[in-house]
């Protein structure tokens, strides 16, 4: 399995000044509150874990996880891809977009917007009062001091800003539900998850217009119709195969076979590590 992805200047660079300050902030289990990495072959090691992403923070909470989106390599420079929150105890939702690249990524976090990233809001309004009832909740505990907390979360947010220059986003539900606006404009095919499936490799030439979702868009995935499931996936183009994969992780739909179908059609577009990502674990 080779990937010619490399890891981002700013993440590399976060990661090399994480170890740097994180004597400084001894109360912070990490200074940016997640632990960083980079390996391209790893997307996350959940079932629900999309084949075509790439981890690079985990939270250390229920498997939560964040993710450069490639659109099963046709982007090519990870500092441009969308990041993806995954949280595999979310059903039905368990991938949903949260910033359009890792610097607004890394920005939304230090504005002070962790818990959006973690967690989905039906409005505005119920975020708003959920950080309201955060502010308020001054409780003290002799195993937690709060104030420190703060102090130190404080330090690290402004390092951050004047060290990579970030550009702190005040509105942080409004801004996601924009980056969650464009990469619906980006995609050519909705699926489930909110993800969407996009063109890959350029292996169409006629773009959208031949760009067609699967049989069962819209639908339950079938179990028991797994003869015509197989039939599909072995003459899928790419547009109705991704679409396909997206809505199975998202309905949780498992069949061994038919996920074998789907690592070799992928293999057929010559997307080789994506077909061993989707099979991991299974």
């Amino acid at each position: 399995m080779t990937s010619s992805y490399k890891i981002p200047d700013l993440l590399q660079e976060m990661m090399e000044w994480e170890q740097e300050i994180k004597h400084e902030v001894p109360y912070l289990e990490t200074p940016t509150g997640y632990f960083l990495q980079f390996d391209p072959h790893d997307h996350g090691g959940y079932l629900c874990s999309p084949a075509d992403a790439i981890v690079f923070a985990n939270t250390g909470m229920g498997g939560i996880h964040f993710s450069f989106l490639t659109d099963f390599s046709h982007i090519s420079d990870l500092s441009a891809a969308p990041i993806i929150r995954v949280d595999p105890t979310d059903f039905g939702r368990y991938a949903r977009i949260v910033a359009s690249n890792i610097r607004e990524f890394f920005a939304l976090g230090f504005s002070g917007h962790v818990d959006l990233l973690l967690n989905e809001f039906e409005s505005k309004q119920q975020y708003l009062n959920f950080v309201k009832e955060q502010a308020e909740d001054m409780s003290e505990s002799e195993y937690f001091d709060r104030k420190r907390w703060h102090l130190e979360k404080n330090k690290v947010r402004n390092w951050a800003v004047q060290r990579f220059d970030l550009q702190l986003i005040p509105d942080g539900y409004s801004y996601m539900q924009e980056a969650r606006q464009i990469r619906r404009s980006e995609v050519i095919v909705d699926t489930l998850d909110g993800l969407g499936a996009a063109l890959g490799k350029g292996m169409m030439s006629d773009g959208a217009a031949a760009a067609v979702p699967h049989p069962w868009y819209g639908k339950e995935i079938p179990y028991d119709q797994e003869e015509q499931l197989l039939s599909y996936l072995s003459s899928a183009d790419p547009i109705g195969l991704f679409s396909f994969i997206r809505d199975s992780q998202a309905q949780g739909f498992n069949d061994p076979d038919v996920y074998r179908a789907m690592k070799d059609r992928l293999i057929s577009f010559g997307l080789t590590a994506e077909a061993q990502k989707l099979m991991l674990y299974r």
